[in-house]
């Protein structure tokens, strides 16, 4: 009898901790989660802080905490880390009543992408670890991940190549911001020209010599339609951190730079193009759009043949723009090649920048054009 009696209040007992557990572990249970910065770089490191409260007088034994992120962000401590689709970190907290404990969990932003936090799931026990209880809080944190770098040297090469075309002798009006040089005054000069140091050195009469006027821009055309043979992702991610560094490049040195792309926002849906800018918001403006770039993994999408023809037009429309164009392609089918050189018809200078691993995957008559530059991707990048 006693033993029977035993028996009954145990589980009473057990039964009545086990809704005790089940109705209380979650109330007044908040969480939250909070990236270091708004805005980080490919190849950076960031913090990722987990706050959680316990905002009751009773105290929780253990609770679980699970932080699911996109893939392209990477939890440097690989414990209780789970991966498939995304990475899932969970922390476990042992906490008081009214207690409030926060962790910072460092991220490595592997790829650039907009990546956000919509929730957490909470897993709590019961007092004998028998049941378990599931939870979700919403939260709502999101960081934008820039393009990294492209490879230095090749840029440089890349860009002082370009840079050459960009102060166009084709006014005749001089610019007064652009100085070239010193030479000796003749009677056709102007008084304001006069380097007045220099004709006391020499003197003589003395004036600058100014370029003429640069109204012209750099266009920027960034393929990104996918092929998982013969354009596969890491060649396209490069072709955008070159798009990226390029545009950084030309805006630092005060040139008007536009974009357009066929690839579309991640969030809006929408073609990504930007027009023509010189200052640091327009250069900020260009990365945070490539980071939300997605690459276009169906044909309905828009296509480089399409974007090349919208330029053509456009350029027909208006004869005297000055703009000379850097495309960033890996195709090399005949219909792109007939319409690049339409392009170059029209502009100052047209370039095509061709991201491959090895340069026997671009055609030898496209090597052999002086307007072709060659960009080595390495395999694995």
């Amino acid at each position: 009898m006693n033993i029977l009696l035993f028996v009954i209040g145990a589980a009473i007992v057990y039964w009545l901790q086990m809704l005790f557990c089940k109705y209380t572990w979650k109330y007044k249970l908040t969480a939250d989660a909070r990236f270091s910065e708004k805005q980080a770089v490919e190849g950076e490191t960031v913090q990722l802080t987990v706050t959680v409260e316990n905002q009751k007088i009773i105290p929780i034994i253990t609770v679980k905490a699970n932080v699911e992120v996109d893939r392209g962000l990477e939890f440097k401590d690989q414990s209780n880390l789970a991966i498939s689709d995304k990475n899932y970190r969970s922390e476990i907290f042992s906490m008081r009543g009214n207690e409030r404990v926060q962790r910072d969990i460092p991220l490595f932003c592997a790829k650039r992408g907009y990546y956000y936090i919509d929730h957490i799931d909470f897993v709590g026990n019961d007092l004998f670890y028998t049941r378990r209880f599931i939870a979700s809080r919403k939260v709502d944190r999101n960081i934008c991940v820039y393009p990294g770098k492209a490879s230095a040297r090749q840029l440089m090469v890349a860009t002082q190549k370009m840079m050459g075309e960009t102060v166009v002798r084709s006014s005749d009006q001089d610019d007064p911001f652009t100085f070239r040089g010193i030479r000796q005054y003749q009677s056709f000069d102007s008084i304001r020209d006069i380097n007045w140091k220099a004709s006391a050195k020499t003197g003589d009469l003395r004036v600058n010599i100014h370029d003429y006027t640069a109204d012209q821009e750099i266009g920027i055309i960034l393929d990104t339609e996918w092929d998982s043979l013969l354009r596969p992702d890491n060649l396209l991610e490069e072709s955008i951190r070159i798009a990226s560094s390029m545009a950084e490049e030309f805006i630092a040195k005060g040139v008007t730079t536009s974009l357009t792309t066929n690839g579309r926002d991640c969030l809006t849906g929408e073609i990504f193009s930007i027009g023509g800018g010189a200052n640091m918001q327009h250069s900020d403006a260009i990365r945070y759009g490539l980071a939300r770039l997605k690459l276009q993994k169906h044909k309905k999408d828009s296509t480089l043949a399409g974007v090349l023809r919208e330029q053509i037009r456009q350029m027909d429309e208006a004869p005297n723009r000055k703009v000379s164009w850097v495309m960033i392609s890996t195709q090399t089918s005949g219909e792109i090649i007939d319409q690049w050189k339409e392009v170059k018809e029209r502009a100052v200078k047209s370039y095509w920048i061709m991201p491959a691993h090895t340069a026997a995957e671009i055609p030898e008559e496209m090597l052999q054009d002086p307007d072709v530059i060659y960009w080595e991707v390495a395999y694995g990048k």
